[in-house]
Formats: C-alpha cells, sequence, structure tokens
C-alpha cells in the first residue's frame, strides 16, 4: 500500500488560520493511500465477521485514525468535539446522558423540554454511584446504549464510576457536553456531541479518533477521516505539536500507515554510542570519573553504604590499576597451589547427596512405622472383645 508523504500534493482542507510556519504544514495525505486503507480494512473485517451475528455488526467495529507525535505533550488539553460529514449516531441510535444531582431537574430539560431525536436514558450521577456498582451491571449498562455522554463537570468522576469496562473493554468512555447553569435550551451542544467524535490530547506521543463504524460506505468514511485529519492538524498546530505519522485501524485490526514524515537528512543515530555516551556523562555529573583531587578531598568521599572513607583508604587511579593487577596475579599463583593440595570430594561426602540419603531413610521408616500401626489395628479387629467372651461363657455353662 502506497504511504504519503511530506511532499504529497492532495490533502484535506485545513483551515486559513494554520496558514504560515505552522509545525505541520508539511502535511498533506493523498485521498488515494486513504481509500486504499480503508477498503483493505473494510475487506479484512467482513471476512472475519462473515459468520458472526449480523444484529451488533453496525455497533461494534468502527474505524479509527492514529495519530503519532514526535514527543509527548507537555500537559493534558480539553477533549474537543470534531464534526463529521457523515455521523455515526442518528436518530435510531440510543444515547445515554449522564448528568448532575439531582437528576429529575436534568431528565425534565433534556427529555421533554428538549427532546433530542436518539437521547432516550438520562441518569443522575448519585444513581449511577448507588445502582451500578457491580461489574456486571456496569457491563449492561454499556451494552444497553450505542453512546454515553455526560456533563462536563461531572467528566472527572467518571473513570472511577464506570472503571475499566467502560475506558478499556467496551471502549464507551462519556463524551462530555457543556451545559449552562441557567439551563438553556442545550440541543446545539447535544445533537453536535452525538454528530461528531471526540479528540482527546492523551499524556503519550499516541491519539486515536473515531471517525465511523464499518458497515458505512467507504465514500464516507473517506470524507469522514479527511475532516478528522484537517482538524486534528489544526488542534496540533494550536499546541505546536509535531505530526510523526498517520494511519488507519479497524477494532482489533492492525493499523495501516497513511502518511509519515520523512527522515531528516544527515547519518542515522547511532544508538549503542548513545547510550555510552549517556552512561559516561552520567558518570562524570555523579562524581565517579574525571574528578582532581583538588576538588573532592579523600575525607569527602562517600561510599555506596552511607559511610565516609578515611584519607588513608584512599588512593589514586595509577595506584590502583597497579594493585589490582597485581593482586590478581596473586590470586591466580594462589589458587593454582590450593588446586595441587587439596584432593576431590567424592560424591558421597556432597551436601546434596547426605540429604537425599537422610529424606530417604525418613520415608522408609515412616512406611514401615505405617506398616506396623496397620498390622495392629488388624490384630485388634480380629481378636474379641471383652463382652463377646462372657457371651460366648454363658453358652458353654447353659
Amino acid at each position: 500500500m502506497a504511504v504519503g508523504k511530506a511532499t504529497a500534493s492532495a490533502a484535506p482542507p485545513v483551515a486559513d488560520d494554520d496558514a504560515g510556519e505552522k509545525p505541520n504544514a508539511d502535511v498533506k495525505v493523498k485521498k488515494a493511500a486513504l481509500r486504499k486503507a480503508v477498503s483493505a480494512l473494510r475487506m479484512v473485517v467482513s471476512k472475519k465477521t462473515a459468520n458472526s451475528n449480523p444484529l451488533f455488526d453496525d455497533t461494534v467495529e468502527t474505524m479509527t485514525l492514529q495519530l503519532t507525535l514526535a514527543k509527548h505533550p507537555e500537559r493534558r488539553h480539553r477533549d474537543v468535539t470534531i464534526r463529521l460529514p457523515h455521523p455515526m449516531y442518528g436518530a435510531k441510535s440510543e444515547v445515554c446522558f449522564i448528568s448532575r444531582s439531582p437528576q429529575k431537574k436534568y431528565k425534565e430539560l433534556l427529555l421533554q423540554k428538549h427532546p433530542v431525536p436518539g437521547l432516550t436514558k438520562v441518569i443522575g450521577i448519585e444513581k449511577l454511584k448507588k445502582n451500578y456498582q457491580a461489574p456486571a451491571d456496569k457491563r449492561a449498562l454499556a451494552d444497553a446504549y450505542d453512546l454515553f455522554l455526560c456533563d462536563r463537570r461531572v467528566l472527572e468522576m467518571m473513570p472511577k464510576c464506570l472503571g475499566v469496562i467502560f475506558y478499556k473493554k467496551k471502549l464507551k468512555p462519556p463524551v462530555p457536553v457543556h451545559l449552562k447553569e441557567s439551563l438553556e435550551n442545550p440541543k446545539a451542544d447535544i445533537e453536535k456531541a452525538i454528530g461528531g467524535t471526540t479528540f482527546r490530547m492523551p499524556s503519550g506521543p499516541c491519539i486515536g479518533v473515531r471517525f465511523g463504524r464499518v458497515s458505512m460506505e467507504e465514500d464516507e468514511l473517506v470524507a469522514n477521516a479527511a475532516a478528522v485529519i484537517a482538524s486534528s492538524i489544526t488542534l496540533l498546530n494550536r499546541h505546536g505539536l509535531l505530526l510523526q505519522s498517520i494511519s488507519v485501524q479497524a477494532t482489533n485490526n492492525p493499523a495501516l500507515p497513511v502518511w509519515r514524515r520523512l527522515a531528516p537528512p544527515g547519518q542515522r543515530l547511532n544508538l549503542k554510542k548513545y547510550r555510552s555516551d549517556a552512561a559516561s556523562s552520567a558518570a562524570s555529573d555523579t562524581g565517579a570519573s574525571g574528578v582532581s583531587d583538588s576538588e573532592i578531598g579523600g575525607s569527602d568521599i562517600t561510599s555506596d553504604a552511607g559511610e565516609t572513607l578515611s584519607t588513608r583508604d584512599t588512593v589514586s587511579e595509577v595506584d590502583t590499576g597497579s594493585e589490582l593487577d597485581t593482586a590478581g596475579e596473586t590470586m591466580s599463583e594462589l589458587d593454582d597451589e590450593e588446586d595441587d593440595d587439596v584432593a576431590p570430594v567424592r560424591k558421597q561426602d556432597m551436601p546434596l547427596v547426605q540429604g537425599l540419603k537422610k529424606k530417604r531413610r525418613r520415608r522408609e521408616g515412616a512406611e514401615v512405622a505405617a506398616t506396623a500401626a496397620a498390622a495392629a489395628a488388624a490384630a485388634a479387629a480380629e481378636e474379641p472383645g471383652p463382652k463377646k467372651k462372657v457371651a460366648k461363657l454363658k453358652k458353654k455353662k447353659g
């Protein structure tokens, strides 16, 4: 599959405020590569789900754009909703809204005064904590609705209330919606959240943005992907983050690259040399090497155990090397002499063999004791008791 590069001509439209010197001004994705990636993933998913239940195909498999950054973001930013030309959810979808307390006020606002097509359930935060504590209840709640929205003011409480079932397994984290204190008509904000997708700035270098379902048409998916790429570039330029690569991925399938930044000119980095230089610089910073006697005195040198070494215990580098070499030769000579005098150890004298012998003797003794106890019990069972003896004597007298 052809992968777009920074010099590609065809590109999704970019907002006017991005013109000029921006970190990602050279990012231009070929729509042909984007279409090939979407088509290939749809084909793979159709083969995998050929024998699956068709009732769940519309909501399980989704398409995601994977954006890789050149470095980690310095801080987290607010989630941003990106409008999609072809929404993933519509009037036939079932949407649940998680509100603040009291639940009744927001339920009347969203379901009676200003109803939104697709929004069928409103749950207060207190009711969510009380009625959905068990993992089975959370799993049932996640399966009952296609999309979850929440008031932005309770967004920080969602990971603790919903747990890994929503954020890791079901991949249905709530989309934040800004509801004003005056409780004005929130229909526009909720429709924007339902008809769009969420751009979440993570703490790591990878960003995943959903742009459609596999069951959608190929042209719709390509148009959504182009819109997400254009909006993501705008957001990344706003925060000064450099984009490294763009890939398209379906649920539980490999990611297909559609654009990547060219390597900078010049010689490639030698990782081995870089690590060795970093280790040597770290050692020099900690004072392990390259330090003169005038900078650190003998009484100031501290050992690994935290004890201060005296001046008489310190030696220069030249003396240390000579002494170590001499000591090595002396030890080797002593080892040779000791090897000539020491007799080889017999196998039966080894501690391991002796321990095995003791263990075998204990096991044999236990077996003998068990056999004797069984024989004694059998003899006692065959011998008649005192009552039986008295009965036999009475019969004989009679």
